[in-house]
């Protein structure tokens, strides 16, 4: 295991941690506000993907966010967020598979929040702030950041990002200090009559199996020539 990954490891290990002391949670929170960016848009683009309205996106000061959806399926749209969250992260860490994608990567994250921004989030003071603070970062890290750095920047996004459902679980468990007055899984079951706790444990494997196999794929070692 190289340097890049040890601290990539120990850095979102770290968070994890974070996560679930009361006070530290806050070191997070600008993470938190763009993992929660994305979540909602995965609801808002589902709502929009199966014939609904999505209204609009608010991130909320303590990290959690809502999506008031009209039309569309419920179901779809309610699933949506943590496995669509996961999906996302595991492309940020395939991509830190080399520089120049890392590069293009935080570049095409940084143009999604801003047509977000444009096209969703409205009389949102956090999340219109957070997401001007986040699109310039996410520019100037794909610009000013390079070699193993960018890669590690990227692949952490993407980690976080993909553990997001973990924190949901954690919710649940009443372990992590962040509130989550919109919980997805308690309109899973409220739709389905499956408990919350089980799909906030599936939406963890789920993660967990995606950050595994992205991380074994990113991390094998890349090809310089072409085999004859």
């Amino acid at each position: 295991m190289t340097k890049a990954q040890k601290l990539l490891l120990l850095a979102s290990a770290a968070s994890i941690i974070l996560w679930a002391v009361p006070v530290a949670r806050y070191l997070t929170i600008p993470l938190t506000y763009l993992n929660t960016h994305f979540h909602e848009l995965a609801h808002a683009l589902m709502a929009i993907a199966t014939g609904g309205i999505a209204d609009y996106i608010h991130v909320y000061a303590d990290g959690s966010g809502v999506t008031p959806v009209a039309g569309g399926s419920i179901f779809l749209i309610a699933s949506a967020g943590y496995p669509g969250t996961a999906l996302l992260g595991a492309a940020l860490i395939l991509a830190g598979r080399t520089e120049k994608s890392a590069q293009t990567a935080l570049k095409a994250l940084s143009i999604v929040l801003g047509l977000s921004l444009l096209l969703f989030i409205r009389g949102d003071a956090v999340g219109v702030i957070s997401a001007i603070l986040w699109i310039p970062a996410l520019w100037l890290l794909a610009l000013k950041t390079k070699g193993d750095t960018i890669k590690v920047v990227t692949q952490f996004l993407g980690v976080q990002m993909s553990l997001t459902a973990f924190q949901a679980l954690l919710i649940l468990l009443n372990i992590s200090a962040t509130t989550d007055t919109h919980s997805d899984a308690q309109i899973l079951q409220q739709t389905t009559f499956i408990p919350d706790i089980v799909w906030a444990t599936l939406w963890t494997v789920f993660s967990l199996i995606a950050v595994g196999t992205s991380l074994k794929t990113a991390w094998s070692p890349v090809r310089t020539s072409r085999e004859r």
